[in-house]
C-alpha cells in the first residue's frame, strides 16, 4: 500500500512547527506497523477552510493520477474544515479508488468505516464558523479602540504598536501631490504617470510585495483618494469575508463602519478629502464596453510584450505600456490599422503566388513541422526521464528520513530543490505536449490554410475570424518593423 500523508497547521508559529514534526512521527510509526510504503508528505501551513493550498492541490492532482493507494491524515479537519470541500475530497477518492484513513479512528475506508463522514464534515465546519466569529469580534474590539488591524498600513504610514505614524520618506509627499493634482482637475491615470516620472515608489514596492509592479496604476491612485485614513480618522470594518468557506469580500454600508476620530496625524485636511469625494462622485460616468478592433489580442509590443491599444484619433495602435505610463516606460510603437491590413494582404499574396506548385508548398511545410515534432518528442522523453529520476531520488530520501539516516532539515533541503526542478520540468512537459497537439497537421489542414489565404486575397479585406485562423501573433518593433508569426510558417519581418 503506497501512502500519501497530509499534514497541516494553521500558522507558522514555533509551536505549530513542532506540531508538524509530531504529526509526521505518528505517521512514520503507523506506516511501519502496517508494513506499508510511504509515497510522500504533503504539507500546508494555512487554514483548512479553502482548497487553495499548494500541498492540498498537489495531493488531489496526484490522487487523480493514481500515484498512491491511500491518504492518511490525523483527522478529517486536517484535510478540510468545510463541508462542501469534505464531500469534494470524498468524490475524488471514490472516483479514483483511493482509500482514506484518519488516525483518530473516525474514518477508515479499508474497514468500510465511513458512516460518520457527513457528521464530522458538518462538525468541523461549524467549529470553523465559531472560530471565525470569535476572531471577527476580537478585531472589532481592537478597531473600536482605534488600533490598526490591517496587515498593510495606508501608503504614507507605518504601524507601531498597532497605531499609525507618518513615514519619514517621500511617500507622504506623494499622497499630498495626488490630492493636489486631483483637486486641480487632473485625471487618475495622468496622476499615475506623473508619479512615475517623479520616481515615487509604488504602494506594492513600499509594502515589499513579491509581485509589486514597477509603475503606478490608476486603481492605486483611486484607492488613496478614497481612503479616509488620510484625514487622521481610523475607519475600519469597510468590508468583510462572506464566510469561512467563501473568501470573497462584501462591502459593508458606510453607517456600519467602525470610525474612531483623531487617532493619528493627518496627511490631508477633511475639507480637501470631502472635496475630492464630491468631485469623484460627479465625475463618475458608466463607460460603455470597449469596442474590440481588428487586431485586438493579436498585436503586441516587441520590446515590452504589452498589447498594443487601438487609438481612435490615430486610427491605429500604440504600445499599451507607453499609453498608460508614458515614454519612460516604453516608446509608442505606432502602427496604422489600414497599413497593417495592407501589409498582411500583400504578404499573403506573395506567400500564395510565389509557390505555383501547391503540393510542393505542402510538402515543404509538412517536413518542417515533422522535424519540429521529432525534436520536441526527443526533448519530452529526456525531460520525463529526468522527472522520474528526481522522483526516485525523493523516494530514497524519504526512506532515509524514516530510518533517521538523515535529518528533517537535510531532507527538506534536498527534496525541496528536487521538487522545484520537477515542477519546472513538469510545466515544460505540459507546454510541449500542448504544442505537440496543436501542431498535428495533415494535408487537409494545409489546404485549408491556402484556401483561407486565397479568400482574403479575393476579397482584399480581413476579418477577425480569418486573422485568428492564420496568425499567432504580430510584433511591432520600435523602428516600425512588423514581425508576423503565421500559424503554419516561420515569422516574417516587414519594415513599414
Amino acid at each position: 500500500m503506497r501512502c500519501a500523508v497530509y499534514v497541516r497547521v494553521s500558522t507558522d508559529r514555533e509551536e505549530q512547527k513542532s506540531s508538524l514534526d509530531n504529526q509526521k512521527s505518528l505517521f512514520y510509526n503507523f506506516i511501519s506497523q502496517q508494513g506499508w510504503d510511504l509515497f510522500d508528505f504533503y504539507v500546508d501551513i494555512e487554514s483548512g477552510t479553502t482548497d487553495n493550498r499548494a500541498g492540498f492541490k498537489q495531493l488531489i492532482e496526484d490522487a487523480e493520477n493514481k500515484k498512491f493507494d491511500c491518504i492518511l491524515a490525523k483527522e478529517l479537519s486536517r484535510l478540510a474544515r468545510n463541508g462542501e470541500l469534505s464531500y469534494k475530497i470524498r468524490r475524488v477518492l471514490n472516483t479514483f479508488n483511493i482509500h482514506f484513513i484518519t488516525l483518530d479512528g473516525a474514518i477508515n475506508t479499508i474497514e468500510d468505516n465511513t458512516d460518520k463522514f457527513g457528521l464530522y464534515a458538518w462538525l468541523y465546519e461549524e467549529e470553523s464558523q465559531r472560530i471565525s466569529r470569535r476572531i471577527k469580534v476580537a478585531l472589532q474590539q481592537k478597531a473600536l479602540k482605534g488600533e490598526f488591524k490591517g496587515s498593510i498600513p495606508p501608503y504614507g504610514y507605518r504601524v507601531d504598536n498597532k497605531r499609525l505614524f507618518l513615514r519619514d520618506d517621500e511617500t507622504c509627499e506623494a499622497v499630498k501631490l495626488i490630492y493636489q493634482f486631483y483637486l486641480r482637475g487632473i485625471g487618475i491615470d495622468s496622476i499615475a504617470r506623473r508619479l512615475d516620472e517623479k520616481g515615487y515608489p509604488t504602494p506594492g514596492k513600499v509594502a515589499q510585495k513579491k509581485d509589486a509592479g514597477l509603475y503606478w496604476h490608476g486603481s492605486s491612485v483611486k484607492g488613496i483618494l478614497q481612503n479616509p485614513h488620510y484625514t487622521g480618522d481610523m475607519v475600519q470594518g469597510r468590508s468583510t469575508t462572506k464566510s469561512v468557506t467563501d473568501k470573497s469580500r462584501e462591502i459593508i454600508k458606510t453607517e456600519n463602519h467602525i470610525l474612531v476620530s483623531n487617532t493619528h496625524e493627518p496627511l490631508i485636511s477633511r475639507k480637501d478629502f470631502e472635496a475630492v469625494q464630491s468631485m469623484m462622485k460627479s465625475r463618475y460616468v458608466k463607460r460603455p464596453k470597449a469596442k474590440k478592433h481588428l487586431f485586438t489580442n493579436l498585436i503586441i509590443c516587441a520590446d515590452c510584450g504589452t498589447s498594443l491599444w487601438y487609438m481612435q484619433n490615430r486610427k491605429g495602435y500604440v504600445c499599451g505600456r507607453y499609453r498608460k505610463h508614458g515614454k519612460h516606460a516604453c516608446t509608442s510603437h505606432t502602427i496604422k490599422e489600414d497599413r497593417l491590413k495592407a501589409i498582411i494582404i500583400d504578404d499573403l499574396r506573395q506567400l500564395i503566388h510565389i509557390s505555383i506548385d501547391k503540393n510542393s508548398l505542402f510538402e515543404k511545410i509538412e517536413k518542417t513541422i515533422q522535424k519540429t515534432k521529432l525534436d520536441k518528442e526527443k526533448k519530452l522523453v529526456q525531460m520525463e526521464y529526468e522527472v522520474d529520476k528526481l522522483k526516485n531520488e525523493n523516494r530514497k530520501f524519504l526512506k532515509l528520513l524514516a530510518n533517521e539516516v538523515i535529518t528533517q532539515v537535510e531532507y527538506r533541503d534536498i527534496t525541496s530543490l528536487n521538487q522545484k526542478k520537477i515542477n519546472s520540468l513538469g510545466a515544460e512537459i505540459v507546454n510541449l505536449k500542448s504544442d505537440s497537439n496543436d501542431e498535428t497537421v495533415d494535408s487537409r489542414q494545409l489546404q485549408e490554410f491556402v484556401i483561407i489565404a486565397e479568400n482574403i486575397l479575393k476579397f482584399e479585406d480581413l476579418n477577425e475570424e480569418l486573422l485568428h485562423r492564420l496568425i499567432e501573433v504580430i510584433e511591432v518593433k520600435e523602428d516600425r518593423e512588423v514581425v508576423i508569426y503565421y500559424k503554419f510558417m516561420k515569422p516574417l519581418s516587414i519594415l513599414v
